[in-house]
């Protein structure tokens, strides 16, 4: 386990107040050191969350897009599941505002329990205005989209046959964007 160099906080306290779960650790200790301590006890769920806030939020969309695109050859995602997959992927490819709102329009026609949907709503609360073209500009909060990636990657392992290996995986992932960034890979 490498050290989190591409995470955007500081310490500990920053990411459990984001996620309320007060008590990880030492809130003045580094972001790894509270992720560690999750693992350890086996607190998958948390640690996902944990991760999800302490990435920056286009890393945050990646790591999840990866292990949604991967979990799509086990399981085979309904047509409107993959065209909103596929425009979060475009989003990740070139983050232009059009794409944000293509990414937005295509999970309105996913299932409601989607964790594509999800992930798409999470591109669309990323930055930028969330309100109409034609009207004020509404920024949306910055935790939103950490919570929208951490609730695609919960989803997207309740969905598989084997949530406990697909938790222990989006972790391993998750890790490994926090120390290389967005382009890491699960190490097999």
């Amino acid at each position: 386990m490498a050290t989190w160099t591409k995470v955007k906080w500081t310490q500990v306290g920053q990411i459990a107040e984001l996620i309320e779960r007060p008590g990880i650790g030492d809130s003045g200790a580094s972001p790894e050191t509270g992720y560690r301590q999750l693992r350890e006890q086996g607190d998958l769920d948390t640690a996902v969350r944990y991760l999800a806030h302490a990435l920056p939020r286009v890393e945050a969309i990646a790591w999840a897009a990866q292990l949604l695109d991967e979990r799509s050859r086990a399981t085979k995602l309904l047509a409107t599941e993959r065209q909103t997959l596929d425009r979060t992927i475009r989003w990740l490819e070139q983050p232009t505002d059009e794409y944000r709102r293509a990414a937005f329009d295509a999970a309105g026609q996913a299932p409601e329990d989607s964790p594509e949907r999800l992930l798409a709503y999470a591109v669309f609360m990323s930055g930028g205005s969330i309100s109409e073209l034609d009207l004020p500009a509404v920024q949306p909060q910055q935790h939103v989209c950490g919570q929208l990636a951490a609730a695609a990657v919960l989803s997207a392992a309740y969905r598989s046959p084997a949530p406990d290996a697909a938790l222990a995986a989006a972790c391993d992932l998750g890790d490994s964007i926090a120390s290389e960034g967005a382009k890491a890979r699960v190490r097999q």
